[in-house]
């Protein structure tokens, strides 16, 4: 007797001919939806901005459509239940979700009853609830700040927290919507290994991020979307051969051999498997040689100081010291970036220069007076912030009308002004959904909103913008940079607040680089990736493409320096 083949384990997630409009929308976010998500595998959820990634990810767990509402059409099942007839509460068994904005999720006050509220809302047994919170915490290395504040914490820290909150529930899926964006490279490093513990402990993980360096090797399997719809589904590699063309043509970002494979194949240069980690890249082109490539232009010559920190201190309180007598100058016409760890004072910096916080020590002089005598209001015609969460600065109900207060603001009333100055800004962020909320945008969408609120006026001599890339695809992050590089020509001084480094490596003069609330480090990108010692202790890590280039050379290959971009290294290429 043949015994029969054995029956195809049921996925734990099934979409089926799944279509959903957003309450209000006329377009649907997505459009024929078939796919199916495996127990126990790793799946990357990659696209441009505002491809549907996102609402994607709050199908699983019931936010849509019992919470966000909208019109859904097809069958979503999760562990055998239909979501649509089932409610979030029960579907909280079978799915934990992390936001792009972690702040959404938090309901207490204490780092440890957060983390313990969703198995409490479960009604687990105490006992389990103890251990599971300690066992979180301990998980995302947050254990010594189990008694602080939720709104004490680092931008990074939140993210951790979020993290944390999730795990403590033991769903079964975990969705992670960006969840490494506001974390430095080593504490990301850190959560990607966390990640594919998970995995092998027997989780289900659905990833939605851009660092895609050290996952496209390991994710079992990988979902492109592209205007609301499924363009593939397959193993990164089956993925890569079939789309990469048109991931790069979509902005999607890919790890960087990836890249540098696809564009030589473009140009014929190569016909072998694409590369997806630095060791297969440099077998791939180990029989490649380098001309010399283009380097960055030259930086405009600086300009007086409009920035001045001397011994420059900062305390929320007596035992707390954000900024530890930090030194600095900058200098009208710049494009410098500040980088470091998490909790190393960054955002403080940020907002003792547009006079949110005081000085607690030391000098600051902005335009050449103290920062003290600076109000608020005065600042803001001569500096402008763009939040790392956009949204904490929006007022209006719909994005033009955001646009407009911001002119009205200051004092620019005109009509036809006001109009013609809304449209081109629109135009120039590629903002299409003017009378739309900007609470409805997606991630990417809201950070560029957030930016023209800042631009529109044209009055601001300093642009300062915290985690500029967060929620930009590739092609949107060459665009605004290309926006960022004609400020610059027009007079007005650019600093970053960031984690990308290659945003740093690619486009920043100057890297002011920060540590336990000390500057370790002021030079340019080039310098700081040549200091192990400060990359290390500012949990830095080099680009993938530094680290390619590194290991050719170690090989015994000639790589030119100043190759610090995809198209220059690919440039710089000959059989």
């Amino acid at each position: 007797m043949t015994t029969p083949p054995p029956t195809p384990a049921e996925p734990l997630v099934r979409l089926s001919g799944v279509t959903y409009k957003h309450y209000g929308k006329t377009t649907p976010s997505l459009v024929d939806v078939n796919l199916s998500i495996q127990r126990g595998s790793f799946t990357l959820l990659v696209g441009p901005s505002g491809s549907g990634k996102s609402t994607l990810c709050m199908l699983f767990n019931g936010i849509i459509p019992h919470i966000l509402g909208g019109k859904l059409e097809g069958k979503v099942v999760v562990e055998g239940q239909d979501v649509s007839a089932t409610k979030v509460q029960d579907l909280a068994h079978s799915v934990g979700m992390l936001f792009q904005d972690p702040e959404w999720m938090f309901a207490t006050l204490q780092v440890e009853d957060e983390v313990a509220f969703g198995p409490e809302n479960l009604r687990q047994d105490p006992d389990k609830i103890a251990e599971q919170v300690t066992r979180s915490l301990e998980y995302v290395g947050l254990n010594g700040l189990r008694k602080n504040l939720v709104w004490a914490l680092s931008g990074g820290q939140i993210q951790k927290l979020g993290l944390a909150s999730v795990l403590a529930m033991q769903p079964a899926l975990i969705v992670l919507d960006e969840p490494t964006a506001n974390l430095d490279p080593a504490t990301t490093h850190a959560v990607h290994q966390l990640i594919l513990r998970l995995r092998d402990e027997g989780k289900s993980i659905v990833l939605v991020t851009k660092d895609l360096d050290e996952f496209m090797a390991q994710a079992d399997d990988l979902i492109l979307l592209d205007k609301g719809r499924v363009v593939a589904q397959g193993t990164p590699r089956e993925v890569i051969e079939r789309h990469g063309a048109e991931m790069l043509e979509l902005g999607v970002w890919l790890p960087e051999p990836t890249e540098v494979g696809l564009r030589l194949k473009q140009r014929g240069l190569f016909h072998g498997q694409v590369p997806i980690t630095v060791g297969e890249a440099a077998d791939a082109f180990g029989g490649f040689n380098f001309l010399e490539g283009r380097t960055r232009p030259e930086a405009p010559t600086r300009g007086e100081v409009l920035v001045r920190a001397e011994n420059l201190r900062f305390g929320y309180n007596k035992k707390s010291r954000a900024l530890r007598g930090v030194s600095f100058e900058i200098r009208q016409g710049e494009i410098a970036a500040i980088v470091g760890q998490n909790g190393a004072g960054k955002s403080t910096l940020s907002k003792l220069l547009v006079g949110l916080l005081k000085p607690t020590g030391g000098d600051l002089t902005l335009f050449g007076r103290k920062a003290r005598q600076w109000t608020v209001q005065d600042l803001a015609n001569d500096i402008a912030l763009v939040f790392q969460n956009p949204e904490h600065q929006f007022l209006t109900d719909t994005v033009k009308e955001e646009l407009e207060y911001s002119l009205l603001a200051q004092g620019i009333d005109d009509p036809d002004e006001v109009h013609k100055r809304v449209q081109a800004m629109l135009k120039r962020l590629e903002i299409s959904e003017s009378e739309g909320h900007p609470f409805a945008l997606s991630a990417g969408a809201k950070r560029r909103l957030g930016v023209a609120t800042m631009l529109v006026g044209g009055r601001a001599r300093l642009l300062i913008v915290d985690e500029p890339t967060y929620g930009q695809d590739k092609r949107l992050t060459e665009s605004l940079m290309e926006l960022i590089n004609t400020l610059r020509k027009e007079g007005i001084t650019v600093l970053m607040i960031t984690h990308d480094m290659r945003l740093v490596d690619a486009h920043i003069d100057r890297a002011i680089v920060m540590a336990d609330g000390e500057k370790v480090f002021d030079g340019t990108p080039s310098q700081l990736f040549s200091s192990p010692e400060v990359v290390e202790r500012a949990s830095l890590r080099p680009t993938a493409l530094r680290r390619l280039t590194d290991e050719l050379r170690a090989r015994g290959k000639v790589v030119p320096h100043g190759l610090n971009t995809v198209e220059a290294f690919v440039e710089a290429m000959t059989p």
